[in-house]
């Protein structure tokens, strides 16, 4: 009886089938976790840079040799970063305030402070040293501004701080909008208080005052000023008998058609950033975050318009960039009547594969106005020349403000423009609260 072959024809196929199958399978998964692994380390990455933005938002200050472990579930919560690989992973990140010869000696906060993240990811990808934090010094558990906030709103007017109009004339209110460190926009809270006689000369006060969901309460006051009009100078030349008559008529038809004539809208929208100073830093090869919403979204409001957020541009390096430096985001909204308002944005591109710091933010310490006194004619512009110190700070962003506006007025970019004679104070103005001032005199 002849016997009968055990691997035949068929049966080889079927076993290379299966071989073949498990192969790929087991490819497959080599390469998914893999992938995985590189995903966790981006997203560990994205901690380390998100938490110096964090402390910010969170004022909250290291000290020299102190530390503080940040919750990556904090983090989230702010929305500082998104990661569809986040709800895989638990974890912290250690900030570490090393010794610092430019700290503050009153309090030693320092500027010089490291992020590493610790992170673990299922069963696939654990940061080396995870759940041994290897701090130096004291730990810092101050509470953070969302836990316990103190901070009370900032309440920016619509046109100018001091107002000037004559006795007959109509008082139009501006308004003002307001934002605070955890409730965003609260312009709707405003209350305004006040009342402005227009026929009777004097000083008057108009109060804005908002409050947050934390009763942290807000006021600011602008003054209107109600003066007499200017009698006109008295003609040279004697008029006949009927010129009186036509004069004095188009005199009174001119002061009617002032005081009934339609309101103009010249005051420019309002761009806000929902927190003032953070300051994004991203690895080469993405791009800034330009939503509107998180640490850096922003705000847009008119006077007149109301909300115009969604009218907002944004030009300048919007795009993916590949090599390290400084780069700008430029904000551009007008309202109806077409006035315009403009704000700017700096960010730093590194490398994460060649500075091995990539995390320390280095502060401004003095911004200087050169030269500190200038004298300009009326109608004329001057483009302030402003070195801030060091020159590899950081956050170079500066914010210009004039104390009387209606000599002279400054945008964005510290182009200052003369309007009438007098003097005012020019202020630039760092994300940490430091200035540089010039006088300026309007002839």
């Amino acid at each position: 009886m002849e016997e009968t072959k055990w691997l035949t024809k068929t049966k080889i196929i079927i076993m290379s089938s299966i071989i073949l199958v498990i192969g790929l399978i087991v490819i497959f998964i080599v390469v998914h976790r893999h992938n995985l692994i590189n995903e966790y380390k981006k997203y560990e990455s994205q901690l380390e840079y998100a938490a110096p933005n964090y402390l910010l938002k969170e004022r909250i200050s290291l000290k020299e040799n102190e530390w503080r472990e940040i919750n990556v579930k904090d983090i989230l919560k702010q929305k500082l970063i998104t990661n569809k690989r986040s709800s895989d992973c638990d974890g912290y990140v250690i900030a570490q305030g090393l010794e610092d010869p430019n700290k503050d000696e009153k309090t030693k906060e320092t500027s010089n402070i490291t992020y590493k993240a610790y992170i673990k990811c299922k069963n696939i990808y654990t940061t080396q040293d995870y759940g041994n934090k290897k701090a130096i010094g004291k730990q810092n558990n101050e509470k953070t501004q969302t836990q316990k906030d103190t901070q009370e709103p900032e309440i920016t007017l619509f046109g100018d701080k001091n107002i000037t109009i004559y006795v007959g004339e109509k008082y139009e209110e501006l308004g003002a909008m307001a934002i605070d460190n955890v409730d965003k926009d609260v312009t709707k809270n405003i209350k305004i208080s006040g009342k402005v006689d227009t026929t009777t000369v004097g000083t008057y006060k108009i109060k804005y005052t908002v409050t947050d969901s934390s009763n942290n309460k807000a006021t600011i006051t602008r003054t209107v000023i109600v003066k007499e009009k200017e009698e006109e100078q008295p003609q040279t030349t004697t008029p006949t008998t009927q010129e009186p008559t036509d004069n004095n008529t188009n005199t009174n038809n001119i002061s009617n058609n002032n005081n009934q004539k339609p309101y103009v809208d010249t005051t420019a929208p309002i761009i806000t950033f929902n927190i003032s100073d953070a300051y994004q830093r991203i690895p080469v090869g993405r791009s800034a975050d330009i939503s509107v919403n998180g640490i850096y979204g922003y705000v847009a409001r008119d006077n007149v318009d109301g909300n115009i957020t969604s009218r907002v541009k944004i030009t300048g390096n919007t795009g993916v960039i590949n090599t390290p430096g400084t780069y700008n985001l430029y904000y551009e909204v007008s309202d109806s009547s077409g006035n315009r308002a403009t704000a700017t944005r700096q960010f730093t591109v590194y490398n994460p594969n060649t500075i091995p710091d990539t995390t320390t933010v280095i502060p401004v310490t003095s911004v200087n106005i050169t030269p500190n006194s200038i004298r300009m004619g009326v109608g004329s512009s001057y483009n302030l020349s402003v070195s801030i110190y060091p020159s590899n700070a950081t956050n170079k962003t500066l914010t210009y403000t004039s104390s009387n506006t209606s000599v002279a007025t400054v945008d964005s970019n510290g182009t200052v423009k003369a309007i009438s004679k007098g003097t005012t104070t020019i202020k630039a103005t760092s994300y940490n609260s430091k200035i540089g001032a010039c006088t300026v005199t309007v002839q």
